[in-house]
């Protein structure tokens, strides 16, 4: 991974995981309750909780792929690149509806599913985050595949 996609990932998720906070702490405290009506406040209501699972699992990925020094086949990191990005549109699709009130019906489906899962499987949002995160690790350069290192030898005594 480079330096400056570990730093520009970095400082974008931890402002996104401490927007979050922020929002659930001001909301949990009972504060938020009267301005329900506001559209901001409801899309803060839909996605504060996915959104700050989502950070902590690039967080904690991106950590992992820079101070282990991970690297995987490129074939991987494309795959984790689009579940990754999928995944996080997903997200951004639940709170469409606050911007564009026709879309409501259309995307219904992704809101039910990104709030259902938030509450039922939060540890599958944070994967989905660490899977974004692998699609930032570093490419492996050598031929034989990323792990080259656990096989054995290609040598043959004769």
């Amino acid at each position: 991974m480079k330096k400056s996609t570990f730093i520009g990932n970095l400082a974008a998720w931890v402002v996104v995981a401490a927007a979050c906070c922020a929002f659930l702490a001001w909301w949990h405290t009972g504060e938020g309750t009267a301005n329900i009506s506001d559209p901001l406040v409801q899309l803060g209501v839909v996605l504060a909780a996915p959104l700050l699972l989502f950070a902590i699992g690039a967080l904690i990925g991106i950590a992992l792929m820079w101070f282990k020094k991970i690297l995987v086949g490129r074939v991987a990191k494309r795959v984790c690149q689009v579940i990754g990005v999928l995944s996080l549109l997903m997200l951004l699709l639940t709170g469409m509806p606050v911007f564009v009130p026709a879309a409501e019906d259309a995307l219904l489906g992704p809101a039910f599913v990104v709030v259902y899962v938030t509450m039922v499987a939060p540890l599958l949002i944070m994967m989905l985050g660490f899977v974004y995160a692998v699609g930032c690790a570093g490419v492996d350069k050598s031929k034989r595949g990323p792990f080259a290192k656990y096989l054995p030898e290609d040598h043959f005594d004769d």
